[in-house]
């Protein structure tokens, strides 16, 4: 008998295991059977492309940010910035709650607090040595 792909990969190898992909899919690409063979093809394209190479993984690399930008249109984060765009074309917010300010502060803040713990890391290492 044949050991399945997830007997041979310890849990600790994958990046998303398969419990993950069921608690991803199941929901509501299982009800739609085309669409999870479109989903596999895809997998699989990227599959490939990493598989020939460096080149390959800088392919399936920006494959996957392409797929990451498009899904954004689908998400509830993407709606809430539609309504609050809407909101602000009514020129009625206020000037801190304008999407563009709330946005730009948002990623302001957490540029700070990833050099925060750029600079947390450094002097771990560096008392490590």
């Amino acid at each position: 008998m044949k050991a399945t792909t997830s007997a041979i990969v310890r849990k600790h190898d994958l990046v998303v295991d398969h419990e993950d992909w069921t608690a991803i899919l199941e929901p509501a690409l299982c009800q739609d059977s085309a669409a999870v063979e479109c989903l596999a093809r895809l997998l699989f394209t990227i599959k490939k492309a990493i598989e020939t190479g460096p080149d390959g993984v800088a392919q399936a690399s920006r494959a996957l940010s392409v797929g990451i930008e498009s899904t954004y249109l689908y998400t509830d984060a993407h709606k809430a910035a539609q309504k609050l765009y809407l909101l602000s074309l009514t020129g009625e917010l206020k000037p801190q709650d304008e999407p563009l300010q709330l946005i730009n502060e948002a990623i302001k803040r957490s540029a700070i607090e990833g050099e925060r713990g750029k600079r947390k890391a450094h002097r771990k290492r560096t008392v490590a040595h």
